[in-house]
């Protein structure tokens, strides 16, 4: 048995010691609970910032801004909050992603004005002025530019409808105007009632313009430019495509009275350019300048590396007293361009134009060829045309592979004003009524040459540029003459039904729309083309002008068209 100070010291040293534990458990449980706070506070940190981010991101987030005529200006823009006017989207400033969306099927009456003042040069992802709901919104300009846009960068603009007063009833401006700007996207655009141009590109690069349809404006339904000719190699317009538009209906502008309006697409100070699945059509019939040049369909000048293809150009006018209205053109300062793969149709001017009126820059090295002309200068010219403006030359064109018909009023192929060196025509069907040049044009030895081409007159008259027959008239000039040897052809090409033709579509330009102008099974120009790519230094092409693989059997055959069983 203890006695009491053996339990007393015994009980005193539990305690103590239990006391001691308690304390270092105490202390434990402190430093556990102050770095429990630390994480809560730091835990809480982190939700502040994480929330300061999206709120951060919420507040760089692009936005949509909505446009109805229900709306008020006063409102946030929201779709449930919608602005009600242009004005208050031209006063308004943007991010990159940002979108300006107008309610469909309604009429805003104004002219949107946007420039580098309203958008935010950071931000990424394009500025879009579209419509929401079906169908598009209708910009009533009025005498005014329907929208002009200006210094800007990484835009889109489509579904809308812009609409003037019209070319002869006060309107005076352009539709859609853009200048200074680049990386732009404009598609489904109906633009009409302008003085001047339906869509006007003035100075810019990278710009990609589709299903846009420019009608009854005056000087032009598309038209890019720049301030002034630059010098040779120096371009304002970069990178431009145009596809799967129509221009139509676009007059002529009656305020220009010295020189040509009422183009249908018209491109120029350019560099880079591919036109392809495009109309034109019944442009240029009140062009007012007389005495001068006219409009065309579709066409180039002051351009290089640039091409027009798979494309319809048809029943395009002029002045009766000014020159042209044809289907396609390369005109002055054009070089190392093309014309391929189109289709050209009753057009008062030329169906082909290769032009000079004087540019800055010299025209050269160009190339038409797999194209068709169907009953073109039903007014002057033919299926083809070259001229040059008085002291001025043009170089080095290469014409081959195109079939030229003409059975219509002043039915000629070729309308030669001025002779130029190095125009060679080879491979070509040339077909015609009342005759091969026009009538008191002739042909200058050393300067345009013919190899290998077929010709013949529906009056069934072999004469041809005053001489009576092919034959003759290669022995005097050097055409049609190889090595001493006559290698000309004189015959019916056998083309399957040539007639008239209305095709709207260019993406419709196949062996089935176009079979009428294809080869019969016995006709003497199949496998009778040259192989021009030792004479050219470059291919053919890998197909003709619907798409058939060149050469279908042991040689070219001559004309737009390869035979296929």
């Amino acid at each position: 048995m203890l006695d009491s100070f053996s339990f007393s010291n015994q009980f005193g040293c539990k305690c103590f010691s239990l006391f001691n534990s308690f304390k270092s458990n105490a202390i434990v449980f402190e430093t556990k609970i102050h770095t429990m706070k630390s994480y809560f506070f730091f835990f809480l940190f982190i939700v502040g910032l994480q929330q300061a981010s999206v709120a951060q991101k919420q507040t760089n987030h692009a936005r949509a801004y909505y446009v109805s005529l229900k709306g008020d200006d006063l409102n946030d823009g929201t779709k449930l909050s919608p602005w009600k006017s242009i004005a208050k989207v031209n006063t308004s400033s943007y991010k990159g992603g940002d979108s300006v969306l107008f309610e469909a099927e309604s009429v805003f009456e104004g002219a949107v004005k946007l420039s580098k003042a309203n958008v935010a040069s950071s931000g990424e992802g394009q500025l879009l002025i579209s419509s929401y709901g079906k169908g598009s919104a209708v910009i009533n300009a009025g005498v005014n530019a329907g929208v002009t846009l200006t210094e800007l960068r990484h835009f889109k603009l489509t579904r809308l409808k812009i609409i003037g007063d019209g070319r002869e009833k006060g309107n005076v401006s352009d539709g859609l105007s853009i200048s200074k700007s680049h990386n732009f996207v404009i598609d489904s655009v109906d633009v009409s009632g302008f003085q001047h141009s339906g869509l006007q590109v003035k100075v810019g690069s990278d710009f990609k313009i589709t299903h846009v349809h420019v009608h009854d404006n005056g000087f032009a339904g598309i038209h890019v430019c720049g301030n002034k000719q630059q010098a040779e190699g120096k371009y304002e317009n970069h990178n431009i495509y145009i596809g799967d538009c129509i221009a139509s209906n676009n007059p002529g502008d009656p305020s220009v009275l010295h020189h040509h309006s009422g183009n249908g697409i018209l491109v120029s100070n350019c560099k880079n350019v591919l036109i392809e699945y495009c109309l034109a059509y019944n442009n240029g019939w009140d062009q007012p300048a007389q005495n001068t040049g006219g409009p065309v369909g579709i066409w180039f000048w002051d351009a290089t590396e640039s091409i027009i293809q798979y494309s319809i150009s048809h029943d395009n006018k002029t002045n009766r007293n000014a020159k042209d209205g044809g289907g396609f053109d390369l005109d002055g300062g054009v070089t190392n361009s093309k014309i391929q793969y189109c289709l050209s149709y009753n057009n008062e001017g030329a169906g082909y134009g290769l032009f000079e009126f004087g540019a800055v820059k010299k025209w050269k090295d160009n190339v038409v060829r797999y194209n068709v002309s169907i009953n073109d200068g039903t007014l002057h010219d033919g299926s083809v045309a070259v001229w040059a403006a008085t002291g001025k030359s043009m170089s080095n064109c290469e014409i081959y592979n195109n079939t030229f018909y003409n059975d219509g009023e002043k039915a000629y192929s070729l309308s030669i004003v001025n002779h130029m060196p190095e125009f060679n025509f080879r491979n070509n069907i040339f077909v015609y009524r009342d005759g091969f040049l026009c009538f008191g044009h002739e042909l200058e030895k050393g300067k345009e040459y013919f190899e290998n081409n077929c010709y013949f007159s529906l009056k069934s008259k072999e004469e041809i540029a005053g001489y009576p027959s092919l034959k003759e008239w290669a022995k005097a000039t050097g055409n049609e003459m190889k090595n001493g040897q006559f290698i000309g052809r004189y015959l019916n090409p056998k083309m399957v039904s040539p007639s008239q033709i209305k095709l709207e579509n260019p993406r419709e330009l196949n062996k089935q729309t176009l079979r009428a102008f294809g080869l019969m099974s016995d006709s003497k120009l199949i496998d009778a083309g040259n192989d021009l790519s030792k004479i050219l230094n470059a291919s053919m092409g890998e197909h003709d002008m619907v798409g058939n693989q060149i050469p279908q059997g042991k040689g070219y055959d001559i004309g737009a068209l390869e035979y296929t069983k």
